[in-house]
């Protein structure tokens, strides 16, 4: 079970969470859904270890996270899927394959025990695109390449950055598909996105970030039998804040404020 207790992160002493607290089950998919700029990646870093919390508890069953760096957030069981894909675009499809599973070699496997065949089986597109260049993909294979990397880390919870983003209709709908046959092995999956609908076809439960605070969080069930609340929720207003969290009542940000004095909410954890 992952666990986020009260965390507070942001950038350049600017706060981007206000103390969220989120649980997610174990073999269940939690959709985190919010505007552009609500929080969302920052959330997702802070859970991979790329950026260090100011404040609050990241458990995953029972061992804490918070403030390690990214190698040891995935040697805990911590899988990242960025928004983006980011795959290496000169290397093959079967290069970026073997070198996530010799980086996890000797570490203790999650849900599923991922080998490169077993991937590949799940993803036979993957495949028949083995001596292909990460540039030479689609953007639905890219997104296929980047799930399969992670699983090949041996994660126990899957951390998915928008993985739908830019992708034709078929090719959301098999990535939707995929992210529920995972959560089928066990895996425990958070899944960040902004289109709603992503989200709810997959979810156990859906939660809306609103300007870094975690302002709804119910079973996915109750979202698809009336989905008005939520997405008023995300069409509402037009004006972010700046970079940094929530407007002040002048509309200045708490980034700005913080230039100008304000106390710093708290000191970052150290790497370790």
């Amino acid at each position: 079970m992952l666990t986020v207790d009260r965390l507070v992160a942001g950038y350049a002493g600017g706060i981007a969470l206000h103390e969220v607290s989120l649980t997610v089950a174990t073999g269940t998919v939690q959709a985190v859904v919010g505007r552009n700029g609500a929080g969302k990646s920052t959330l997702v870093h802070a859970i991979a270890g790329l950026l260090p919390p100011y404040s609050g508890r990241i458990d995953l069953d029972g061992a804490q996270l918070a403030g390690l760096p990214a190698h040891r957030a995935a040697r805990a069981g911590i899988g990242l899927v960025p928004q983006g894909r980011r795959v290496f675009p000169r290397l093959t499809v079967t290069e970026h394959l073997t070198l996530a599973a010799s980086s996890a070699r000797g570490r203790r496997r999650g849900s599923g025990g991922w080998t490169v065949p077993r991937v590949l089986d799940l993803l036979p597109r993957l495949a028949e695109r083995g001596r292909h260049r990460g540039d030479q993909l689609s953007g639905g294979e890219q997104q296929m390449l980047a799930i399969a990397r992670a699983l090949l880390t041996q994660p126990r919870v899957l951390l998915l950055d928008e993985p739908c983003e830019g992708l034709a209709p078929g090719l959301a709908a098999r990535i939707r598909e995929l992210v529920a046959e995972l959560a089928g092995t066990g895996l425990t999956v958070l899944l960040v996105e902004q289109q709603l609908h992503h989200a709810v076809q997959v979810a156990d439960r859906v939660a809306v970030l609103e300007y870094g605070r975690l302002v709804y969080d119910h079973p996915a069930a109750e979202v698809r039998v009336d989905l008005a609340p939520v997405e008023a929720m995300l069409s509402l207003g037009t004006d972010r804040p700046e970079a940094g969290g929530d407007p002040t009542s002048d509309g200045s940000s708490p980034a700005a404020a913080a230039g100008a004095g304000a106390e710093h909410p708290a000191r970052p954890f150290p790497r370790r």
